[in-house]
């Protein structure tokens, strides 16, 4: 899914589910992947440094940390 997807998504459920709440993981799946959005999308052509950075977004909240995304 690319970002602008995952915001639609985001914005849909907000929209025709009307959830009151959620679990903390879910909570922060959706931070992690906000963050990583917000940030810009995880791209292979990215400096190294740069995508080490995206790669730990992308995993914060994710069991067994950063995982390469390429």
């Amino acid at each position: 899914m690319k970002s602008v997807e995952f915001c639609y998504w985001l914005q849909g459920m907000f929209e025709l589910a009307k959830p009151v709440a959620f679990t903390p993981e879910q909570t922060e799946m959706i931070r992690a992947h906000l963050a990583m959005v917000f940030t810009h999308e995880i791209d292979p052509s990215y400096p190294k440094d740069q995508q080490v950075a995206l790669n730990h977004l992308h995993a914060q909240g994710k069991p067994g940390g950063p995982t390469p995304r390429c």
